[in-house]
């Protein structure tokens, strides 16, 4: 009994933990006008495992600042502050971020705010 209700916690506490996690990246694109727009090539172009690829260069555990890339192929992924300085940000936000675009754009393009200033923002895109 103690076995299967100590599970069951666990679990509980999982989806919960998944769903303020959600909560959070959506407040974060919230912040900076998240949007699904792109280049008009993103529709021809299904670019999702490209920018997979580009995710798995990001250290979740490294601190990164404006401009940090980590494209792939033909996805450009960019971390940037339109103007607002250096603004640190850690590569688990960036990749979740990233991550949430890919989940909610459907053609794999747009741009979510991180949350750490009000132009902040992650930016997944077309490139050739």
């Amino acid at each position: 009994m103690l076995k299967l209700t100590t599970a069951t916690l666990v679990a509980s506490v999982l989806v919960f933990a998944r769903a303020a996690t959600a909560s959070v990246l959506t407040e974060r694109a919230a912040l900076y006008g998240n949007n699904c727009k792109g280049s008009g090539l993103c529709p021809a172009n299904y670019i999702a495992n490209e920018c997979r690829a580009g995710m798995a260069l990001i250290d979740r555990g490294a601190t990164y600042t404006d401009q940090a890339q980590f494209s792939n192929g033909h996805c450009y992924i960019i971390y940037a502050t339109n103007g607002a300085g250096p603004q640190p940000v850690s590569g688990q936000v960036i990749y979740d971020t990233a991550n949430t675009i890919l989940n909610d754009c459907q053609h794999s393009c747009g741009s979510y705010g991180t949350g750490n200033c009000d132009k902040c923002h992650v930016t997944l895109n077309f490139r050739d």
